[in-house]
């Protein structure tokens, strides 16, 4: 597995990042990577998304839920979806943030239904989130 470097540079977005801007960094496990980031209102402001299994079929979803507490995977519907294919990057930037009105919450899943509680493999999938 060929390791990946991000550079992240102060001052690139379009708008200046809240003070109080926190990092987020997950490296999956082997489960539905069902995790509560911020258990109250919060904001996302960007996402790196690295999808590291190469071969064909092996792409994965990272799911944002507005909940409170850990999601129950294949259950609760997501607010966003996102489709992470396999052996690339994804940075997405929001110049206004997404807000999350009860908190902050994800998982990363194998298949893109929409309820897919699908595990993926161990360090599949790299994630890196600035929200506050």
């Amino acid at each position: 597995m060929a390791s990946t470097t991000y550079n992240i540079t102060p001052g690139r977005y379009s708008k200046d990042l809240p003070v109080t801007t926190k990092v987020h960094f997950k490296s999956s496990t082997a489960s539905t990577n069902a995790t509560s980031v911020k258990a109250s209102p919060g904001t996302i402001f960007n996402i790196i998304a690295h999808n590291t299994d190469q071969g064909a079929g092996h792409s994965h979803h990272l799911r944002f839920y507005n909940l409170n507490r850990l999601p129950v995977v294949g259950t609760d519907v997501p607010m966003i979806v996102i489709h992470l294919p396999a052996g690339e990057s994804k940075e997405i930037n929001f110049t206004s943030g997404i807000t999350f009105t009860d908190g902050i919450a994800y998982s990363i899943t194998e298949e893109d239904d929409l309820l897919d509680a699908t595990p993926i493999e161990a360090d599949s999938v790299q994630l890196y989130m600035g929200y506050v």
